[in-house]
């Protein structure tokens, strides 16, 4: 197995990082479907280093357009957001027009219910029959932060080709393992993470701040391939639960691969990297009770209506830039947020999942540092 390393501030530069790898045909064969997976998660543009730059996809369609390969782009947003708006800011909305390669919503196609051989947290999902019965499969993710599993790259990529709230059984039942289940199933022939822009602390996926890594990295095992861009960013693998645990399940290896282009250390740097949580949530949400009672009584005693910052356990609501846009309780799979004038948490009913803070467009959720 082979991941190829390439300093650069273009996206042209993810043609060599290919070469090195030993050329798209490769990997694709004339007449072979082939689906790309970028990550365009919200509405925001890549500069922000949240989506996929769409000139780096459009530079690998051509590659393997080049191959004699049939290619779509097709992607899903975080849920609730709404695809069109989200291939729009980031500046997918014309990509058929500007490059000549149709783009799919994959919420918008009907999804099978696909059972998972082994499960550990997830036993199904439902995914669409493009996913499942494409030759090949791109995986283009962006090298960035997540307040929950540290990192999104390849194999976190993955929860795209899950369509609409079906991504929030993946949640409920365990993320970091539902992430190596749907991977079991769903395999990356081929690896490219976008490190031109990327995104670095607490807010990741989607409100954390742009950082410019200047790389592109690609492989031949999604494992590998992210393995190598942990370490990009300064982390390390094994700390890394999602990563580890697809090691363990014989996905790829940490370590041992060849590497090929630029050295790791010429182009790594230590960015903000999100500190992961050590309760369990047993533990968590017992916190999370007795704290309910200190912050009625406060409140009780205080006479306070409205409180600006409220921290649940290691859910953070700033209520001073809430704009009540409700996405959040949309977004909640099991019902704790609901809105009376502001928003409220049901802290029996929190599962510390974080998909509110993912969605909220103005960072007003956030995970405790």
């Amino acid at each position: 197995m082979t991941v190829a390393i390439v300093k650069t501030e273009k996206a042209s530069g993810v043609r060599r990082a290919v070469e090195l790898l030993g050329g798209m045909h490769r990997f694709v064969s004339p007449g072979e479907e082939v689906v790309i997976k970028p990550n365009i998660c919200a509405a925001k543009g890549s500069e922000t280093g949240c989506v996929t730059d769409p000139e780096i996809v459009a530079e690998v369609a051509r590659m393997v357009a080049e191959c004699g390969g049939k290619v779509k782009v097709a992607e899903s947003p975080i849920y609730p957001f709404k695809s069109r708006r989200a291939f729009e800011r980031a500046g997918y909305a014309d990509f058929e027009s500007r490059y000549g390669f149709p783009i799919i919503d994959i919420d918008s196609l009907d999804g099978r219910k696909v059972a998972i051989p082994g499960g550990k947290a997830i036993q199904h999902s439902v995914i669409p029959d493009l996913i499942l019965k494409c030759d090949k499969l791109i995986n283009i993710p962006v090298m960035k932060t997540h307040l929950q599993t540290t990192v999104t790259l390849g194999l976190k990529n993955l929860k795209g080709v899950v369509i609409g709230r079906n991504k929030h059984v993946i949640h409920l039942n365990g993320l970091n393992e539902g992430i190596v289940d749907l991977n079991t199933i769903v395999r990356s022939d081929l690896t490219i993470i976008d490190g031109i822009v990327g995104m670095e602390g607490m807010g990741g996926p989607t409100n954390g701040r742009a950082v410019r890594m200047n790389v592109i990295v690609a492989g031949d095992n999604v494992v590998e391939t992210d393995a190598c861009g942990v370490r990009i960013m300064g982390g390390d693998p094994e700390k890394v639960a999602h990563i580890r645990m697809a090691s363990e399940r014989g996905l790829g290896s940490l370590s041992g691969f060849e590497i090929l282009g630029d050295e790791l250390d010429e182009v790594a740097r230590s960015i903000d990297l999100p500190k992961t949580p050590g309760l369990n949530k047993a533990v968590m949400r017992t916190l999370i009770e007795c704290w309910n009672v200190v912050l009625q009584l406060r409140s009780y005693i205080k006479g306070e209506k409205f409180r600006r910052k409220e921290t649940v356990g290691e859910l953070v609501i700033d209520h001073g830039i809430c704009d009540g846009c409700r996405l959040c309780v949309t977004a909640c799979p099991v019902g704790a947020l609901s809105f009376d004038e502001e928003l409220i948490c049901d802290r029996k009913k929190c599962i510390l999942c974080f998909c509110c803070a993912e969605v909220c467009p103005k960072g007003a959720l956030s995970k405790k540092t």
